[in-house]
């Protein structure tokens, strides 16, 4: 349980999560008012992909390159 909790460390920080929930509602935006079909693909993937990361405070990109976006405590 601990290596799991090891795993999916918060690692989003507010504003962060506030970019991604406004990145996820203009690409979806985009799906809603169609086109073609791969680019409604592309968009669905990445709004999905954002307001996920976004609700759940983790992203595996970020947790692959060592970045958290979270303020630290002893930061003032």
């Amino acid at each position: 349980m601990e290596e799991r909790e090891q795993l999916m460390k918060k690692n989003v920080g507010l504003l962060d999560r506030f970019f991604r929930i406004g990145i996820g509602i203009l690409s979806l935006s985009i799906v809603f008012v169609g086109g073609d079909f791969a680019l409604i693909l592309i968009f669905g993937i990445v709004a999905l992909f954002a307001i996920v990361t976004s609700v759940i405070g983790y992203c595996p990109v970020n947790a692959k390159f060592g970045l958290d976006t979270r303020k630290k405590q002893g930061n003032k």
